[in-house]
């Protein structure tokens, strides 16, 4: 009689386990078969995200998947911080400075370049702030819009080798160097970027001795002492194919992007002198590039115009056609 028992049980248990499969494999195949681009790109590596593919300002087959998976890069979505005088950064690290209605914080590269985006709130503005290795794009967003701050994550994809950020609300996909969602329900929205700085930690420290500094304590185990990137700067190697090769400059080459009306302004961020003032007429109007203390500042008369940074390579696959390149000699 027992012996009866326990064959019934284990083939209860063997039915039950055969039928999750077969759900799960449906499931699958449903979702795979629902997700081939007009171009008959698999879609099925999107399963593990509810983007509307069918939106989109960018063709499937051009977004590569960049290793890790959704979140396999950690965004950190509940920073802490320590005081200037307690971080054990090293003095040389360099990082994103942003300050808003005097509070100021610093991220360094160290952290960043394993998390690559931080969500946080600075003088009451809630920011992304956003940086891609592979791109040196260092760009600061405001995550505000359309009267919803949405939260980012890293879909562990890339778009011409740089970033895409997923929002939690749409998940819809969004370049990076861009700045502005290329798949997804939130396609040809724009991102405001919020002004930045790079700053080595020992200028924070010497200039802005309130500054908070991100901390190491993220809940993530990672060597932040070691670069994983390390001497991919050194070359003009890419790990990713792009569809622009311009050589203007090296491909690495780091720029200073200022966003301007109907154009994209850059320069060369390492050419630019200590000290450093300089007038230039971009789309009939006069503007202003400023450089003291590492800091480089752009004015339309009194109004500060926001900047970031990219390498040269990223910055021309975009603005080709409305690019500006300055002289800074």
């Amino acid at each position: 009689m027992f012996k009866n028992i326990a064959y019934i049980v284990i083939a209860v248990l063997v039915g039950v386990i055969l039928f999750n499969w077969y759900s799960i494999s449906s499931s699958t195949k449903e979702l795979n078969k629902n997700v081939v681009s007009d171009k008959g790109v698999n879609t099925g590596v999107f399963r593990f995200f509810s983007t509307d593919l069918s939106k989109r300002s960018i063709e499937l087959e051009d977004v590569l998947s960049g290793g890790p998976g959704k979140d396999g890069i950690p965004a950190l979505n509940k920073p802490k911080f320590v005081f200037v005088s307690n971080s054990k950064i090293l003095p040389e690290t360099e990082g994103l400075f942003v300050e808003n209605k005097n509070e100021r914080r610093f991220y360094p590269f160290s952290i960043l370049v394993w998390h690559e985006i931080v969500l946080d709130k600075v003088g009451g503005v809630p920011l992304a702030i956003t940086f891609c290795p592979l791109c040196g794009s260092a760009i600061v967003f405001e995550r505000m819009v359309d009267n919803v701050v949405l939260d980012f994550g890293v879909s562990g994809f890339l778009f011409e080798s740089n970033l895409l950020m997923y929002d939690k609300e749409t998940e819809s996909l969004w370049s990076q160097a861009k700045g502005e969602a290329v798949v997804g329900d939130k396609t040809g929205t724009k991102l405001t970027i919020f002004p930045a700085q790079i700053l080595s930690f020992a200028e924070v420290k010497k200039r802005y001795a309130d500054t908070r500094v991100l901390s190491t304590d993220t809940g993530f185990i990672r060597d932040y002492t070691r670069n994983p990137y390390s001497g991919y700067e050194e070359d003009e190697k890419l790990f990713f194919p792009v569809s622009v090769n311009d050589k203007r400059f090296p491909a690495k080459t780091p720029m200073y992007v200022i966003p301007f009306k109907s154009k994209s302004i850059t320069l060369s961020y390492r050419d630019i002198p200590e000290t450093f003032k300089k007038e230039f007429v971009v789309e009939g109007e006069k503007i202003v590039i400023e450089k003291a203390n590492e800091e480089i500042i752009a004015r339309l008369g009194e109004k500060v115009l926001p900047g970031y940074f990219e390498m040269w390579f990223s910055w021309a696959i975009h603005h080709q056609k409305d690019g500006v390149v300055l002289d800074t000699k």
